[in-house]
């Protein structure tokens, strides 16, 4: 297996590639990108550029804000650093206001030269653009890239915390015609980007596969979690106001004898009145290294967001995670689960039936099911999908070398 991935990735060597990623590098757990750019800059030299995207003026719930300011500006202290080898992490100075005309402008002479002089000091020459961020849409011309991939692992039109989204739709648009490659984290956005473009590829998230499977054999007790003789629902990730925090607290009031586990930075909604239940905790940030541990011990798994049109297109990345670890899963009802999964999760459109799904999957999960996930999770490793993304990349740039 490891000879068969290494000799897929060799096809697809010596490139430079510049990545807007969709999160911070320094700040945030890993996102596709931080997993896939890894895993690419084995063979190749990657700069990842931490989004500049951050809109003030958007933010419609100012809890957390100051830390989240806090955090970015220790990001950008960094401006680039390198990581590994071959990759380099670069957090570019900017104003964080999008959409004003004249803050553009001005944000995009700065970032141009940030950028420019970062590429000349790693000697890229004519790198590929991997677009994970659509703020990457107004420098498709900045540079004379060889390849531009657009990796559409969200609806990134439909942000939430941007106040101008009419800018945010022409950015989307602009890339998603410009692009050579669109890749589509889920079957939905695939639809739809099959209209604006001829090249368009499915290619859902990939899980570190074994590493959750291994945790979830071989848990070890975590911060006390393992002093209650309660069930565990559980959840990891970054809380906000997309997740339904009003059918959080109504499964926790329904469901006292379960236990309510949320790990991860809370960045906007009020969670006060679901902090202060007894069956409930919050961890904060869990490190990744330690997230498949933590999952190992959750008895079901929870997908509890708020219906929209960005949760309506995603694939959460946690998805194949949770599965890696065999514990059953309910999830609102996302269209990737509901078509895909829905063998293998448990699907509720309404609080209620949330509610009695949980208490369904405890008492009823058995081995095949759990099984079944597992070997779903092994169909969808990191390295299986690099290997397909190197075919992708690789016969893009044989078809359409931009000169």
């Amino acid at each position: 297996m490891v000879k068969r991935n290494q000799s897929a990735m060799a096809t697809l060597a010596n490139h430079a590639i510049v990545c807007f990623g969709p999160s911070d590098w320094w700040g945030m757990n890993p996102s596709s990108a931080t997993h896939i750019m890894r895993r690419l800059a084995q063979s190749n030299r990657i700069l990842y550029v931490n989004p500049v995207s951050s809109d003030l003026l958007g933010v419609r719930n100012h809890k957390g804000l100051a830390v989240r300011i806090w955090r970015k500006l220790k990001s950008m202290l960094r401006f680039v650093r390198r990581v590994d080898r071959h990759l380099y992490v670069m957090s570019p100075f900017f104003m964080p206001i999008q959409g004003h005309p004249v803050v553009d402008r001005l944000n995009n002479a700065v970032l141009k030269m940030q950028l420019g002089a970062a590429m000349l000091l790693l000697r890229f020459k004519q790198p590929l653009l991997w677009v994970e961020n659509i703020r990457a849409a107004d420098c498709l011309n900045w540079f004379n890239w060889r390849l531009i991939v657009y990796h559409a692992s969200d609806k990134f039109d439909e942000c939430c915390n941007t106040r101008n989204k009419s800018a945010l739709q022409q950015r989307e648009k602009r890339i998603s015609e410009r692009s050579d490659v669109i890749v589509c984290a889920s079957r939905k956005i695939y639809e739809s980007k099959r209209t604006q473009n001829t090249n368009v590829h499915y290619l859902p998230h990939g899980v570190d596969a074994e590493l959750f499977c291994t945790a979830a054999e071989r848990w070890q007790p975590r911060d006390g979690l393992d002093s209650s003789s309660s069930p565990t629902a559980g959840y990891f990730g970054t809380l906000t106001g997309q997740n339904d925090i009003e059918m959080l607290e109504y499964c926790a009031r329904s469901l006292p004898h379960i236990r309510f586990v949320f790990a991860g930075r809370v960045t906007g909604g009020d969670y006060e009145k679901l902090r202060k239940m007894s069956n409930v905790r919050f961890l904060g940030h869990v490190p990744y290294e330690e997230i498949p541990h933590l999952c190992a011990r959750f008895d079901v798994c929870l997908l509890p967001w708020r219906m929209s049109p960005w949760i309506e297109h995603c694939n959460p990345l946690k998805l194949f995670e949770y599965m890696a670890s065999g514990k059953p899963i309910v999830s609102v009802p996302i269209c990737e689960v509901q078509d895909q999964y829905s063998d293998v999760v448990a699907v509720a459109e309404t609080r209620e039936q949330f509610c009695r799904a949980i208490e369904h999957e405890l008492a009823n999960d058995t081995d095949q099911r759990k099984n079944l996930r597992i070997q779903t999770a092994m169909r969808h490793t990191w390295e299986k999908h690099s290997d397909q993304l190197t075919r992708i990349l690789t016969d893009a740039l044989s078809g359409s070398l931009r000169v």
